[in-house]
């Protein structure tokens, strides 16, 4: 009887492996199937994606200006305590 319940265990391990392959294949084919639908409304909407890229630049171009503006607010405070001490 010894014998019986280590091969049990192992098929309970492969049974286990088993599953968790299927479960990596599906989440696979999900994340596979999002991609495609994403793209697929890329392709059917091509002026969504240009005010999209066009947002995303303009955000960006914001970005810029914002930190530019703060290294400036904060290099003016830099120098007049400088000049204050």
């Amino acid at each position: 009887m010894a014998t019986n319940k280590p091969c049990e265990a192992r098929v309970t391990e492969l049974e286990t492996l088993r599953r968790r392959r299927e479960l990596v294949v599906l989440s696979a084919e999900v994340q596979r199937a999002t991609v495609v639908h994403r793209l697929d409304r890329i392709e059917a909407s091509p002026m969504r994606a240009a005010f999209g890229f066009a947002a995303n630049a303009t955000r960006a171009v914001a970005m810029r200006r914002l930190a530019v503006a703060l290294i400036g607010f904060a290099s003016g405070l830099f120098r007049r305590r400088a000049r204050q001490a």
